[in-house]
């Protein structure tokens, strides 16, 4: 599997038999429209985002939660919210996080979560072999509270996201790194390529 990342929130994820594309954006200078996918994710209700996505009038679009079976990944779409979730209205700042089983690796992407763990959600997003979590705070966690996700969720493998250059040193000092690994693409044969005992921690360049 390759898992590229696009900036922002958007990871394009080469499995074996399919092809998924993360939270596609645009902002002037990022059009994704090289990007090809047989299943697009959205965390938000961003449905004219996925048109950015070559073959989106083809690919399946999911944007709500539920499990779906999709050719060669199996996706949960698990509720969660933003620090702009408000007591009283369930809608304000509710997204979804996806967590799915490609090439027999377990991978979740938080999306802009803002909030705490429970329990309940813990357990639909299963054990992780990698995760994608948001670190710049905006409408979603810090590093402090980016760290403690990790920890509740216990991955094999953390790849941040939705964050700016200088915003990767307070991660680094949480996570107790002092050199990351860099990569212009993640490439994974298998799980048994993923630490078993301790969480490993890659920074992805960003790939137009």
């Amino acid at each position: 599997m390759e898992i590229i990342w696009h900036g922002e929130l958007c990871f394009t994820l080469k499995g074996k038999k399919t092809t998924v594309v993360i939270d596609p954006y645009a902002d002037g200078k990022h059009l994704l429209k090289t990007i090809r996918a047989d299943t697009v994710l959205l965390t938000n209700d961003y449905n004219e985002k996925a048109k950015l996505v070559e073959g989106a009038e083809d690919a399946k679009i999911f944007n709500w939660p539920g499990e779906y079976e999709v050719k060669g990944a199996a996706v949960v779409g698990i509720p969660v919210y933003t620090s702009q979730k408000e007591e009283g209205d369930p809608a304000k700042g509710r997204i979804v996080a996806f967590s799915m089983m490609m090439d027999d690796i377990r991978l979740c992407h938080l999306g802009l979560l803002g909030e705490d763990l429970d329990d309940e959600t813990l357990s639909k997003i299963g054990d992780v072999d990698i995760l994608m979590v948001p670190i710049a705070g905006t409408h979603s966690l810090d590093a402090k509270k980016a760290h403690a996700a990790i920890e509740a969720i216990e991955p094999r493998l953390v790849i941040p996201m939705n964050y700016k250059e200088d915003q990767i040193e307070p991660m680094l000092k949480e996570m107790g790194i002092a050199e990351p690994k860099k990569f212009d693409v993640y490439d994974i044969k298998s799980k048994e390529q993923l630490p078993e005992e301790i969480t490993d921690f890659v920074l992805l360049n960003p790939t137009p």
